[in-house]
C-alpha cells in the first residue's frame, strides 16, 4: 500500500489519463493548501488556457478511501470526475469585477471561528472579534446548491476597496439576513432528512420551545453553508428569546450552524461543554470545527457571553454576597450594630446620657 505523499504523486502522474484529451499535456501541480484549525490539505490543480481560475480538487478524502480497500486507479477516476464535473460550471472570474466593491457588497458573508485555533490562518484576514468568536469576511463569487466558491477579504483586499472595516462588516451582516436566517427543530431536520419534506422556520412564528418533545434547536441558513455566524446579531437573538421563553445556551456545533437549547434545569454548563467537545473530537471535520466553547445567552437583552466564565462569576457573587451576609451577622455586625445604637443614644430601650440621669433624679 502506497503512503500519502507517494498516493498524490500517483494521481498527479496519471489524472490526465482520465480527462478529455486536449488536457493530456496539462501540467498538473500539487498544492499544499492550509485551511482552518491548523489543518493542512493537499489538492491537485490542473491549468487550463481559457480560463483563469480552476478548481483544487483535495486529494486527501481520496486517500482515506484508498486506505480502506478502494482500488487505487478507481481513486484517480473520481479525481477526474469531480474536477470535470466543477469545469463544466462557469468558473471564469472578472477580475475588475471583484474589486469593486459595489459589484461585491451584497456578496459578502460573515463566517466565524475560534481565534486561539487560527492565529496563523486569520493573520491576513480581515478579522473583528465578538466575544469567545473571531469574525472574518468572504466575497461568495457564487452560491448554488453544489456549493459556495468564494474568496476571504484579506486586509490588501480591503484597501483595494477603500472600504473600512466597519462598513464591511455591516454590508455583510445585512448581506447574510438576505440568505435566509432559519430556526429548526432538530426532531424536524431528522424526520425530513429520513423522509423528505422542509422543516419549519420557527423564526417569527408562532410556535414557541415548551411545543417541542427534544428541546434542541439549529439556527443556520436555509442553505445550511457556512451560517453559524447568524448567532452574531442581536435581533435573531432576541427572537430565540422569546421563541424559548427565556434565557438559553448557544452550543457551537460547527461553522455551518449552532445549536441552541433552552436554560431549563434540564443541562448544566460542564455537561454542555463536554458534550460539544466529544462531538468536535469525534463527529465534526477538522475544518468545520466552530468552537469548544458553549455560550449563555440571556432572553431578554440578548447578551452572549462564555458560559462557563459566567457561571464563575456568578459564584464569585454569590460567595460575595454570603460574605456579606455573614459579616452583618457576626461578631464584626455586632460591633457595628453597637456602635449604630450609641451613636442614636438608645442601648436596650434606656435613656442614655444627660436624659438617662435626669430620670434618675427625677
Amino acid at each position: 500500500m502506497m503512503n500519502r505523499k507517494d498516493f498524490f504523486e500517483y494521481v498527479k502522474n496519471n489524472v490526465t489519463d482520465y480527462l478529455p484529451e486536449k488536457f493530456a499535456d496539462a501540467q498538473v501541480q500539487l498544492q499544499e493548501v492550509t485551511k482552518k484549525n491548523g489543518l493542512t490539505l493537499t489538492g491537485v490543480v490542473i491549468p487550463v488556457e481559457e480560463t483563469n481560475i480552476t478548481p483544487t480538487i483535495y486529494l486527501d478524502s481520496f486517500y482515506q478511501e484508498y486506505c480502506n480497500g478502494k482500488n487505487l486507479d478507481s481513486c484517480v477516476g473520481d479525481v477526474a470526475d469531480i474536477w470535470i464535473e466543477n469545469m463544466d460550471t462557469d468558473l471564469s472570474v472578472d477580475v475588475n469585477r471583484i474589486m469593486d466593491y459595489g459589484n461585491i457588497k451584497n456578496k459578502l458573508q460573515v463566517r466565524i471561528c475560534d481565534p486561539e485555533k487560527n492565529q496563523e490562518w486569520l493573520a491576513d484576514k480581515v478579522v473583528t472579534m465578538h466575544g469567545d468568536f473571531a469574525a472574518y469576511y468572504t466575497a461568495n463569487l457564487s452560491e448554488n446548491e453544489d456549493g459556495i466558491a468564494s474568496t476571504a477579504v484579506t486586509k490588501n483586499l480591503l484597501e483595494a476597496w477603500n472600504v473600512d472595516v466597519d462598513t464591511l462588516h455591516k454590508d455583510a451582516m445585512a448581506a447574510d439576513k438576505n440568505r435566509g436566517p432559519a430556526l429548526y427543530s432538530t426532531e424536524e431536520l431528522i424526520e425530513t432528512g429520513v423522509f423528505g419534506g422542509k422543516a419549519e422556520n420557527l423564526l417569527n412564528g408562532e410556535q414557541d420551545v415548551n411545543m417541542f418533545m427534544l428541546p434542541m434547536f439549529c439556527l443556520t441558513n436555509e442553505s445550511k453553508l457556512n451560517a453559524a455566524s447568524l448567532i452574531l446579531h442581536e435581533d435573531i437573538r432576541k427572537q430565540v428569546g422569546e421563541f424559548m421563553k427565556g434565557d438559553f445556551y448557544v452550543l457551537p456545533s460547527s461553522m455551518h450552524e449552532t445549536l441552541l437549547v433552552p436554560d431549563n434545569g434540564d443541562f448544566d454548563v460542564k455537561t454542555l461543554n463536554a458534550m460539544v467537545k466529544e462531538v468536535n473530537a469525534t463527529e465534526v471535520s477538522q475544518e468545520d470545527i466552530l468552537s469548544d466553547k458553549v455560550q449563555f445567552c440571556d432572553g431578554k437583552t440578548a447578551v452572549m457571553e462564555n458560559a462557563e466564565k459566567r457561571e464563575a462569576r456568578m459564584e464569585r457573587e454569590k460567595a460575595a454576597v454570603i460574605e456579606k451576609s455573614a459579616g452583618k451577622n457576626g461578631l464584626h455586625g455586632k460591633l457595628e450594630k453597637a456602635k449604630e445604637e450609641i451613636k442614636s443614644g438608645d442601648i436596650l430601650g434606656k435613656p442614655q446620657g444627660k436624659t438617662r440621669d435626669t430620670a434618675l433624679v427625677m
